[in-house]
């Protein structure tokens, strides 16, 4: 059944307040479960006020609920409100507010939660958070696979996150940003290289296995 026009608290309950199954799927693959197909400009929106506040989620909602909420809205498979994102329908403006309020999500929610291992290893001891915060870039619906012909205004804001995020003292945010950048290295190898240089010259101390996930990134070679 098809849900009428939410408000952003509303919205905030239909997305992060379900239980989350141990053996089931999700409950967005559930096809008896309500669906809202929002505006693009109010899902933009509400992304936008989502990642630039995201403390009260940890208030109100479990981990689990909370990694299982963000996977609906980035994921391409799930609700994929991150496409909205390239809609041309909705201002530029508004657009690139709401990929400039990632580096918050990731200040406020993942940096103080998330737990400070690697994914890309299976370290043990992680959380409900480490694995959307590490897949972040990977599956949202706008990665790079080649480079802009012209100035894509969408994408550089998205390399420029990733910069931003790599100077979070969390090693999962920094790993999350190299998973990304190694994923379009392809099609920004220039500003891949610089920026990874500068993190490792900037951090002489990382631990090993990030020093390797690093030189990966930069060659482009990360799963």
């Amino acid at each position: 059944m098809s849900k009428t026009d939410l408000s952003y608290e509303d919205w905030i309950d239909y997305v992060f307040g379900h239980a989350v199954p141990f053996s089931e799927q999700a409950w967005y693959f559930n096809a008896d479960e309500d669906w809202w197909d929002p505006e693009p400009a109010q899902a933009v929106a509400y992304m936008t006020q989502l990642f630039e506040t995201p403390e009260p989620l940890a208030e109100q909602f479990a981990d689990s609920q909370i990694g299982q909420g963000l996977y609906y809205l980035v994921d391409n498979g799930a609700g994929a409100y991150c496409r909205f994102l390239t809609d041309a329908t909705v201002p530029i403006e508004a657009r690139l507010a709401c990929v400039e309020a990632m580096s918050s999500l990731f200040a406020r929610l993942f940096q103080p939660r998330c737990e400070p291992v690697l994914s890309h290893l299976d370290e043990p001891g992680d959380n409900e958070l480490n694995r959307i915060c590490y897949m972040w870039w990977d599956i949202m619906p706008i990665g790079a696979v080649k480079e802009s012909s012209g100035s894509d205004p969408i994408q550089d804001g998205c390399l420029s996150e990733m910069e931003d995020i790599l100077r979070l003292p969390n090693p999962a945010c920094q790993e999350s940003a190299l998973h990304g950048l190694g994923h379009w290295a392809h099609a920004y190898p220039e500003f891949t290289e610089t920026t990874i240089n500068a993190y490792l010259a900037a951090n002489p101390t990382l631990r090993p296995e990030l020093v390797r996930y690093a030189h990966a990134a930069r060659a482009g070679c990360v799963q």
